[in-house]
């Protein structure tokens, strides 16, 4: 079993009244993989849980691998962004079995795929960058163009900069590369995480170099940079199922003809199924939390451009969509957060 004696980078302390039947609830268990939208939504979770419902709150770092077993377990209670098509045999096994409960969509809309910077494709006369790739519009069309992001380790060949390891849209990129005949025109390199994909993309950016790399949406990088995402052939259930059982060791990747684009989807919660008895009201209120795709984007922009902390986002989303947060709260509850606010100093 995984302990999380691991990095504890919040630990409760709001003073918010306690509605459960002991004096002192234990904590709720969240988890942090260190992604920014990941960040606000469980800030925002944590200031109602805290002091709409009066129970402490631990959200620990850990890793992708790490997070599912922690919530499998239950040594973690909650997690609010389950990106369930990225290890969907892990997702519905751990559903099935019902030691998971997927609790819903905490945003609606997100997307995963291949990105360059849009000054690669068509030039950005206004920093003076020229088109490197102007017939770049497809992930077919990178073999013509390795040349344009040169690997400085290999010189032979491009460089696509990965997911980090032990998530599984890491060995579908791979897969992906050999289907669609790439993996002899460029090498692929791990991220060290997500912030170091955050790094390695909005430094090429500020710089104006060329850089392809696996990414996702919504986040702050590409509301604040212009991105292309690269055309794939559409999403296909037979054939993403081929590259699943490629991943697995089922079939050889050799054997598969064609590969598609991830499938967009919503985000959903997870919560382990302990909660439900631990926190039953806590449960009834992440069913209900959306914090919707465009405002999510809006507050990562507000976070990255006023270089704001995770609770300040928090407090920037709590203003700024009172009519979204207060629909997902019984009266008392609403009414209890929202003097908190104000006694932090919040504008409502």
């Amino acid at each position: 079993m995984v302990s999380l004696l691991i990095v504890v980078v919040s630990i409760a302390g709001c003073g918010g009244e306690d509605t459960g039947e002991g004096s002192d609830p234990d904590p709720i268990v969240m988890i942090d993989n260190q992604w920014q939208s990941l960040w606000i939504n469980n800030a925002i979770a944590q200031f109602i849980i805290e002091e709409g419902y009066g129970y402490p709150v631990e959200i620990v770092q850990v890793s992708t691998s790490v997070a599912r077993q922690t919530l499998e377990t239950g040594e973690a209670h909650v997690h609010t962004e389950l990106w369930r098509f990225n290890d969907y045999d892990w997702y519905t096994r751990v559903t099935e079995s019902g030691e998971v409960i997927d609790l819903g969509p905490i945003y609606d809309t997100s997307a995963q795929g291949w990105y360059v910077p849009r000054y690669v494709v068509e030039g950005c006369e206004e920093r003076d960058i020229e088109a490197t790739a102007p017939g770049l519009e497809s992930v077919f069309d990178l073999a013509d163009y390795w040349e344009v992001f040169e690997d400085p380790e290999d010189p032979d060949r491009g460089l696509f900069i990965n997911s980090e390891l032990g998530q599984d849209c890491t060995d579908i990129n791979e897969i992906k590369f050999e289907v669609y005949g790439l993996d002899e025109y460029y090498r692929i390199q791990a991220a060290g995480g997500a912030a170091a994909l955050d790094a390695s993309l909005a430094g090429a950016y500020e710089r104006g170099e060329p850089i392809v790399a696996y990414y996702w949406e919504p986040t702050w990088l590409l509301g604040k940079y212009d991105f292309v995402r690269l055309e794939e052939p559409e999403y296909d259930e037979e054939i993403w199922a081929d590259i699943e059982r490629a991943m697995h060791d089922e079939i050889e990747v050799s054997e598969l003809e064609e590969a598609c684009a991830y499938k967009e989807h919503a985000v959903n919660k997870g919560i382990h199924a302990d909660l439900k008895d631990i926190a039953p009201e806590v449960v009834e209120f992440l069913d209900e939390m959306n914090v919707g795709s465009d405002a999510l984007n809006e507050t990562m922009a507000e976070m990255e451009t006023h270089d704001l902390e995770d609770m300040e986002a928090a407090f920037w989303y709590f203003e700024n969509y009172q009519e979204k947060w207060r629909s997902w709260l019984p009266d008392e509850v609403e009414k209890r957060v929202e003097e908190a606010l104000i006694e932090e100093g919040a504008d409502l």
